[in-house]
């Protein structure tokens, strides 16, 4: 439970929801593995694509489901034990703080953002949930970034802690014979930044006779509600940006498609 320090209510707790996808795109992932490894094996590239990698030539010829289905494939046990453990930690957090259906478009978005720009700028084979791991990392950065006034000392050091995981991530990255999809990761990143602008929680103080005489439920729908705060933000209210960034990553594959030929 997270307790602003800010100029708001001291000691207050921020309204939270509790984690239900991340559970369900966990499972997937494992499931999903578990099928790889009985088909002939995961670091088979001919059971990858079997099953739906992002492998550029085929994306050309029409099979645009792969920019989707490949964010819930791994190539190896590290692969899916590293990304199980960062949806785990990352998930639960945007999930508590965001709601769950702000999370699962989180998720799902810049899932596809990132398989989109490793589509476009790559020509290879490419799997994992990173891409929409790092659309997670991202929307911890909105989130904390929206949010400073009323954190305080706690959003500028949660600021940095993520500044040193992305610099830690960007290290790794471009280390040589790492066989990391930055592009992907990029993609996964600014997609997250995006869609977390947009989703980031913008909360209004409650007045506590509200809280008491009208109740929680009563007085707000939003996901995002407390006796202290309540969220004014809502996927209903983004629904027209949200369309216009699913239209313009369509466009970017059509664009993609048009350049290659």
């Amino acid at each position: 439970m997270w307790r602003p320090a800010g100029p708001y209510f001291t000691g207050a707790p921020l309204p939270t929801a509790r984690p239900r996808y991340v559970w369900v795109f966990i499972a997937a992932n494992l499931v999903l593995f578990a099928a790889l490894t009985l088909s002939g094996g995961a670091q088979n590239p001919i059971v990858l694509i079997r099953f739906g990698a992002n492998y550029a030539p085929l994306v050309r010829e029409g099979e645009y489901w792969r920019l989707f289905t490949a964010n819930f494939l791994h190539g190896n046990l590290a692969h899916i034990g590293f990304n199980t453990y960062a949806l785990y930690t990352l998930g639960n957090q945007v999930e508590a703080l965001y709601g769950s259906r702000r999370f699962v478009v989180i998720y799902l978005l810049a899932g596809m953002a990132g398989s989109i720009t490793s589509y476009g700028l790559t020509h290879g084979l490419s799997v994992g949930a990173s891409t929409s791991l790092f659309g997670l990392f991202a929307a911890m950065v909105i989130f904390f970034f929206r949010q400073r006034e009323l954190l305080g000392p706690l959003s500028r050091q949660q600021l940095t802690n993520l500044a040193i995981l992305l610099l830690i991530n960007f290290l790794i990255g471009i280390t040589p014979g790492s066989r990391i999809d930055n592009w992907g990761h990029a993609g996964g990143f600014i997609g997250g930044l995006i869609v977390s602008w947009l989703l980031c929680p913008r909360y209004r103080r409650r007045d506590p006779i509200e809280a008491i005489l009208v109740g929680v439920t009563q007085s707000d729908r939003s996901e995002l509600v407390n006796d202290y705060f309540a969220d004014a933000n809502s996927l209903k209210r983004q629904a027209l940006p949200l369309a216009l960034f699913v239209l313009g990553l369509a466009t970017a594959v059509l664009l993609i498609n048009l350049v290659r030929g």
